[in-house]
């Protein structure tokens, strides 16, 4: 009796045996599965990517390709399944999706998008950037929900007005509103910068306080005048002179 072939015994012994293309190269663009994405969408990509990797019309190559693509957690389950349930691909894809349709991460809903709100000290553009973000992972959302979960969330009085006077009818629409809104934020901010004196401009000259001009003033008159008195004033007659010429003249003045 011949040996199994290698391989998860819930593969045919049909899948097991066949042999892979001599050009082979196995894919390296696909992450191994864990059970966070939707089954069926993987499969398709894992798929294609082994026919562009040289598997032409023989799906038994691809399955028999599987288990060097999954987690530690899937390949177990792989390993313990009963034998001989998986005979071509319309199997595989049974099998699979039977299990892990219940463990993958669903996208969510437009509640789910009606939860993102604006934070305290968040500002509009930092607002609009997350919840973009975050609709892009509910691409199934009609954008009327979009518009609606996005005025709900905001806190920018600007904006709801504004949005009061030109409803968007898109969510390309409601971005163009938010984006004037930010812009007519900006210019506001100037004027106000402006009208206040926060502007940014050259510093001015300016001279001594007037008050302290007229003291430097006056004190200057004053120097001024004590100056013409001291050269008015005569010195005294015995000025520069002896001691004893000042009594012999004094002396002569008695007699």
């Amino acid at each position: 009796m011949a040996p199994e072939p290698p391989g998860p015994r819930v593969f045919s012994r049909a899948i097991r045996s066949t042999p892979l293309p001599s050009l082979f190269q196995p894919p390296t663009s696909i992450a191994k599965y864990n059970g966070e994405t939707k089954p069926e969408l993987w499969l398709a990509d894992f798929r294609l990517a082994c026919q562009l990797g040289g598997v032409r019309g023989d799906d038994r190559a691809i399955i028999r390709q599987l288990p060097l693509f999954l987690s530690d957690i899937a390949r177990r389950w792989l390993e313990e399944l009963p034998a001989n349930q998986i005979h071509d691909w319309v199997d595989l894809v049974r099998v699979f999706e039977g299990n892990f349709k219940g463990t993958y991460i669903r996208p969510g809903n437009s509640w789910d998008l009606s939860k993102c709100k604006q934070k305290s000290g968040e500002t509009l553009r930092e607002y609009a950037r997350r919840f973009s973000k975050q609709r892009t992972e509910l691409p199934h959302i009609p954008d009327h929900d979009v518009i609606l979960a996005f005025v709900s969330g905001t806190t920018s009085r600007d904006l709801v007005l504004e949005l009061g006077r030109n409803r968007p009818q898109t969510v390309d629409e409601l971005m163009d509103v938010v984006q004037t809104t930010q812009q007519g934020r900006k210019r506001s901010a100037l004027s106000s910068d402006v009208k206040e004196g926060k502007a940014s401009s050259p510093p001015m000259k300016t001279g001594p306080p007037i008050e302290g001009l007229r003291r430097t003033k006056r004190s200057r008159k004053r120097g001024s005048s004590s100056r013409k008195t001291s050269t008015t004033i005569s010195s005294p007659p015995w000025r520069g002179r002896g001691l004893e010429a000042l009594q012999m003249e004094t002396s002569s003045i008695r007699c």
